[in-house]
């Protein structure tokens, strides 16, 4: 069963809309199959309404022609002959051929040969005439023979009638079939609205936090889950804010006292170590911007705007190597994405600063996919571990121990730049490199103006 099941399996829709048109759909659809074919069934049996009540009709008629003298039948037949019906009676039979065309004239053909011989009658044929047009199918003959060897010819158009073709059935099943499928659309996708427009919330909340709130519209449920959603966006955005704030005064404190320091560091009589000192003030005051800045996050506040990629990358790698770095681009001319430009720029510009710091050079790559954009920087230098990739990405961790400036750092480089991705919806990896060296694997998603 399962080899059957699993192809079946992926034809079962993902999406909650999806779900919901499918089950409506097959719902009510077996629904109306089984009463169409429920009706059918019994008009197939007795005929559409009416209609029994017309074949007995012409039956007794003919029965009464029959036990008639012949003298007396051309007033009886004036006086039976209608609009609906007519009827003629001749001593011989009729030249005329009879053919039972298509299904619905069969099914007259056998309720009106069964009418009649519940009165003793013989049909000799029941049908249309043969040199009649399709579209005058509905004129039904029956050429009776009577008991004394005469013959009655019965003429009838429209009331003796047949059920729909089985044809005709399965095209109303068609129908009610699209238009439940349309139905059936039109509603799972008003009521799996409110939905999609909450998960749209809470990606905008994921990369900018001071996204607008959103529209607190929709069934009960919804309602209270979207006034519970800006509820926490409010309360996120009012954490951020006063981080910020208790950042910024930290920021004014410390710059006071380092600028403390640095004046009584003047005032020491030992060259070497007022050098030393001055140094560790520096250092001090370097790692105290590049902590407030990637606490801070000023790019957070950066409106997102249409960047265009290869050229941001390309003059990136253009600085570069006009002061004599090996680095070098390969990409399209233009790919455009949804972004912050300052901290792409910024993220970027760490990514290709370690590869030429402890890789010697980089080979930077841009690659357009259909929903996202992936940009590699390789090199040629030792690489990291496995087992430490994960820990470069975090705060103040450095592989390389020294504690210089010039070639330590301050470890937040890779953080950084994780940061400012994973604030546009991607992400980075590190990978090694076939041959020697590192790859760091840049996705980012198009957005809505890529």
């Amino acid at each position: 069963m399962r080899p059957l099941i699993r192809p079946l399996a992926r034809l079962w829709p993902r999406s909650i809309a999806g779900r919901n048109t499918l089950v409506l759909i097959a719902g009510l659809f077996t629904v109306i199959c089984a009463g169409v074919m429920v009706w059918w069934l019994s008009v197939a049996r007795d005929g559409p309404p009416g209609s029994r009540f017309v074949f007995e009709t012409v039956a007794s008629v003919a029965a009464m022609i029959d036990r008639l003298p012949p003298e007396a039948r051309a007033a009886a037949l004036k006086g039976e002959t209608t609009d609906a019906f007519k009827l003629v009676w001749t001593r011989s039979r009729p030249a005329r051929r009879l053919k039972r065309r298509g299904w619905e004239m069969r099914w007259v053909a056998r309720q009106l040969e069964r009418s009649l011989a519940a009165r003793g009658l013989n049909t000799v044929e029941v049908g249309v005439p043969a040199d009649s047009p399709r579209r005058r199918a509905r004129a039904v003959e029956a050429h009776l023979r009577l008991s004394d060897g005469s013959w009655l010819t019965i003429s009838g158009r429209d009331q003796m009638r047949g059920p729909p073709r089985p044809l005709a059935v399965l095209g109303v099943i068609v129908v009610i079939g699209l238009g439940l499928t349309g139905l059936a659309i039109l509603v799972s996708r008003r009521v799996t609205r409110p939905l999609q427009r909450f998960s749209a919330a809470a990606v905008r909340l994921g990369t900018d936090v001071e996204a607008p709130p959103m529209d607190e519209a929709g069934p009960t449920e919804i309602r209270e889950a979207a006034e519970a959603f800006n509820q926490m966006q409010h309360r996120i955005r009012r954490f951020v804010e006063d981080r910020t704030r208790m950042l910024a005064a930290i920021s004014h404190d410390l710059r006071t006292m380092l600028t403390r320091f640095q004046l009584r560091a003047d005032y020491i009589t030992d060259d070497e170590q007022r050098a030393k000192a001055v140094e560790d003030i520096a250092r001090m005051r370097e790692m105290l911007d590049a902590t407030l800045s990637f606490a801070r996050d000023d790019a957070a506040a950066e409106p997102t705007t249409t960047v265009d990629l290869s050229s941001l990358l390309q003059t990136l790698c253009d600085d570069l190597a006009d002061a004599g770095r090996a680095v070098a681009f390969d990409g399209p001319d233009r790919v455009t994405l949804a972004g912050r430009p300052v901290a792409l720029n910024r993220a970027f510009a760490n990514l290709i600063d370690n590869a030429v710091k402890y890789g010697g050079g980089a080979e930077v790559g841009l690659e357009e996919r259909a929903d996202d954009v992936v940009i590699i920087v390789a090199d040629r230098g030792p690489g990291i571990p496995a087992e430490r990739r994960e820990q470069v990405f975090a705060p103040f961790f450095r592989l390389e121990e020294s504690r210089s400036r010039e070639t330590g750092g301050t470890g937040l480089g890779l953080a950084l730049a994780r940061t400012i991705v994973r604030g546009h919806g991607g992400d980075i990896t590190l990978e090694d490199r076939e041959g020697g060296g590192l790859v760091a694997r840049v996705v980012l998603p198009r957005g809505a103006d890529g």
